[in-house]
């Protein structure tokens, strides 16, 4: 991924509305709760972490 890239995906997050930005927030947790729970147990699943989450 370029700076260019990277710059263009920054300005547009920026600009976008709050509930937005907040649904891209909740999957980016998502996802690295799932890459570093899926390093220590290499049994995790995508439903594992989504059923947690939603207990919290």
């Amino acid at each position: 991924m370029g700076k260019n890239n990277i710059t263009s995906i920054l300005k547009k997050f920026k600009k976008s509305s709050q509930k937005r930005k907040q649904l891209f927030l909740d999957g980016f947790e998502l996802k690295m709760i799932y890459r570093t729970s899926k390093t220590e147990n290499p049994e995790t699943t995508h439903k594992m972490v989504k059923k947690v989450l939603k207990n919290m």
